[in-house]
């Protein structure tokens, strides 16, 4: 018979952590609870209901309790570790629903979904959890309709190979995103969920706030392409656009407009820095290739020609800006005028120029260091 263990973090669940207990202790093998510095009588009342409970000796977070209640997995070494809500948000009668398809399918990871009834969730809940949503799904390929559901359950590979640090709710976005770099095997299950008034003491935008920052961190350091890439050719774009307005300006009055072309100028330099910073992060992350278009694309031009498409762009970019270099001075020698449009064309022209010749260069260090 495979060992089933569930566990729960509490902190002040005094009023429900006893009928949680009693009822999830007829699905599972041991019931472990870790209370997270409770001041009422959590502990107690566990305990009394048959619960072995870790204590923390100050109020640490919830992602603290996820990573003690892991501790406590790897030293029992069960085949299945549930972890639900002590606050009677989830019904310990979908235990046997949750663990399917880790017993029958070899699943790793099982995420409770709380998609089919959204009806009964709070709207601000509700709104929370699909930014959240898709800003998880960067990091997962996963078709996951809830990734912040706390009704989850794991198997012996995925208690022993997920590696969490967040010690705070973002550990739920964590966890999903650390189960792809894994490449752990997860689907999701219909649970029902119940909530009370007093089934959260947290700010929900402070909260909401906080998850989606730490998501924000979590792309960055996993997808940085994506995260700076995506970041920069919008700020590029919107470059563009400035720098199509002053050559319609331009045009009509023979005037070029300062301003419009120093922001376009500005914008289009952050923005391809921001996509050089990218690359060359991206190119530091080696084996995430993987066989869509897109990713061939990037492999082709981050670790088998850089210098082809960085190198010789940004020396073409480079000889444009120099031309323009030398018809600023031609202007300056006739007239006594110094241009400044036309010398601001000629600076962003050699800056991302350069830029792009010395990502280049990175690119091509990386890919032969690594072979």
């Amino acid at each position: 018979m495979p060992k089933i263990i569930a566990c729960m973090p509490a902190f002040n669940e005094a009023k429900y952590i006893g009928s949680v207990v009693l009822q999830t202790r007829q699905y599972v093998d041991e019931v472990i609870v870790v209370d997270d510095g409770s001041a009422d009588n959590t502990v107690e009342i566990a305990e009394l209901a048959g619960a072995r409970v870790v204590r923390h000796a100050k109020n640490s977070g919830y992602g603290a309790a996820i990573q003690s209640i892991f501790a406590e997995a790897r030293k029992i070494d069960p085949d299945v570790l549930v972890i639900l809500d002590a606050d009677a948000q989830h019904s310990p009668q979908d235990i046997p629903s949750v663990i399917k398809p880790i017993l029958d399918d070899g699943c790793d990871f099982v995420i409770g979904s709380r998609h089919e009834q959204s009806e009964k969730i709070p709207f601000y809940r509700r709104f929370g959890q699909k930014v959240i949503l898709r800003s998880v799904k960067t990091l997962s390929e996963d078709n996951l309709t809830d990734t912040e559901c706390g009704f989850r359950a794991f198997s012996r590979k995925a208690i022993q190979s997920l590696e969490l640090r967040e010690t705070g709710m973002a550990i739920s976005a964590e966890t999903v995103a650390e189960a792809a770099r894994k490449n752990l095997k997860v689907t999701q299950i219909p649970v029902a969920v119940t909530y009370s008034k007093d089934s959260s003491t947290l700010n929900p935008v402070a909260h909401g706030l906080g998850v989606f920052t730490r998501v924000l961190a979590m792309i960055s350091e996993q997808r940085p392409l994506y995260f700076f890439g995506l970041g920069g050719l919008i700020l590029v774009t919107i470059g563009l656009g400035f720098g199509i307005r002053v050559v319609a300006m331009f045009t009509d009055t023979r005037i070029l407009p300062t301003g419009n072309t120093l922001l376009a100028a500005v914008l289009i330099v952050i923005g391809m820095f921001s996509i050089f910073t990218g690359l060359v992060l991206s190119a530091l992350q080696p084996g995430k290739h993987g066989l869509s278009f897109f990713n061939r694309i990037l492999f082709m031009v981050s670790e088998q020609r850089p210098m082809l498409f960085f190198g010789l762009g940004g020396l073409v970019l480079v000889i444009i800006g120099l031309v323009f270099g030398v018809r600023v001075l031609n202007l300056y020698a006739e007239s006594g005028v110094f241009p400044t449009g036309n010398s601001l064309i000629s600076v962003v022209l050699i800056v991302v120029g350069m830029f792009s010749i010395f990502a280049g260069l990175i690119l091509r260090g990386f890919s032969q260091w690594r072979k």
